[in-house]
């Protein structure tokens, strides 16, 4: 019998929820780079040059347009925002970068355009066409994926979080140079080593440079049958700092002010019970475990996100993904607790899984995690044991 109506969509929300956060892990939940690099590039310079630069990119000021488009096909349920669009579709942005606080992205559509203005450590989001303005969004910290986190440069950077030089020039090869939006760029291919090969739906990445400043122009992300997962580019972009008045946050008269919404993906890293390991399925984090309930562990482009979730969500989102359809993660080499339940979602290069461990009888405790990434299931299976058979301590 298929699954009801609601059951069936609150699976697609939390398939949404964890395959988005997967995606741009990238975007909320990644490390810094262990690089720093400044001047103009040589012709004949390295790839870890490039790399470098690009890695530093985020002290470069512009203005452009850039377009970026997805091939996942999530669904487009509420409190998603605009994650199923910005990942299945075609999305065309205008941004004005000063810094990593100071900056704005507007979303350009048929009828209007939305921007969002970071500034003081907040964002406040501005839609022109409806007359709302929506303020008190954190900038930092774990949530779902936005426009901004699509631009060439802030996906370069994601792609290169918490690689050293060495590391990821040892995974890269030029592809020689192009002009992208009327600048020169040196080309670099980034691809997982022979150990993660086996484990990621990646196959490569194309990172494109522009020679003069460093600042990454465009990025395509391939899978391994050769389909998108993201490209993104500039149309048009000035490499110089933005004009103060176009980062000036609005303040229109008679428009409709709204408090932001907690997404879903930083509603449930807030409420993360449990603390994560320093290390997961072999894999390094990429942020500070006891400060994040959401944490990312990768090297190179293999990446894993994970969240640890009150048990009661766990047995929800386990219980609406079975109930749609999804299937249990095959055992791993090693041990995964045999009390453990799981549901595995797939869309596209991504794969995200419930994992829930029920407490002992009676006394309502128990343990549920959310793993995903672009990675093959076998690395979810590796992580579920690992979280099951040696559980990390609950947070203060």
């Amino acid at each position: 019998m298929p699954a009801a109506p609601h059951r069936r969509a609150a699976a697609l929300r939390w398939a949404a929820v964890v395959c988005g956060t997967a995606l741009l892990v990238t975007a909320a939940l990644t490390g810094r780079p262990a690089w720093s690099a400044g001047g103009s590039a040589a012709p004949d310079e390295g790839v870890e040059q490039v790399l470098a630069r690009a890695a530093a990119s985020a002290g470069v000021p512009f203005t452009g347009t850039a377009t970026s488009s997805g091939a996942l096909g999530l669904p487009d349920l509420p409190r998603l925002g605009d994650v199923a669009a910005l990942v299945g579709e075609s999305t065309r942005t205008r941004t004005w970068w000063a810094s990593e606080q100071s900056w704005r992205t507007d979303v350009l559509t048929t009828t209007g355009e939305r921007g969002l203005y970071a500034s003081g450590g907040q964002l406040t989001g501005w839609d022109y066409e409806r007359d709302v303005l929506t303020t008190g969004a954190p900038l930092s910290g774990a949530r779902l994926p936005r426009a901004s986190d699509l631009l060439p440069p802030a996906l370069a950077r994601s792609l290169l979080a918490g690689a050293t030089p060495d590391d990821a020039a040892s995974r890269a090869t030029g592809l020689g140079e192009r002009v992208v939006a009327g600048r020169l760029a040196d080309g670099v291919r980034l691809r997982p080593d022979a150990q993660e090969a086996d484990l990621s739906t990646v196959d490569h990445a194309d990172l494109w440079v522009d020679r003069a400043t460093g600042l990454p122009l465009a990025v395509d992300v391939v899978d391994v049958v050769g389909g998108p997962v993201i490209a993104s580019s500039f149309d048009q972009v000035t490499p110089t700092s933005p004009d103060p008045v176009a980062l000036t946050v609005p303040a229109p008269q008679g428009a409709t002010v709204r408090t932001a919404e907690t997404d879903v993906a930083a509603g449930a890293a807030t409420a993360a019970p449990w603390l994560l390991p320093t290390d997961l399925a072999g894999l390094p984090a990429l942020q500070d475990p006891s400060s994040a309930g959401a944490v990312a562990y990768g090297t190179g482009l293999l990446r894993l996100a994970v969240v640890s979730l009150p048990v009661d969500q766990g047995r929800q989102a386990l219980r609406a993904a079975e109930a749609a359809g999804a299937g249990p993660l095959e055992p791993p080499a090693g041990d995964l607790d045999l009390q453990a339940r799981t549901a595995l979602v797939r869309a596209g290069a991504l794969s995200a899984a419930v994992v829930v461990v029920p407490g002992a009888r009676g006394d309502g405790g128990g343990r549920a995690y959310l793993v995903s990434g672009a990675v093959q299931p076998e690395l979810l299976s590796r992580a579920a044991a690992e979280l099951t058979t040696d559980p990390p301590e609950r947070r203060p």
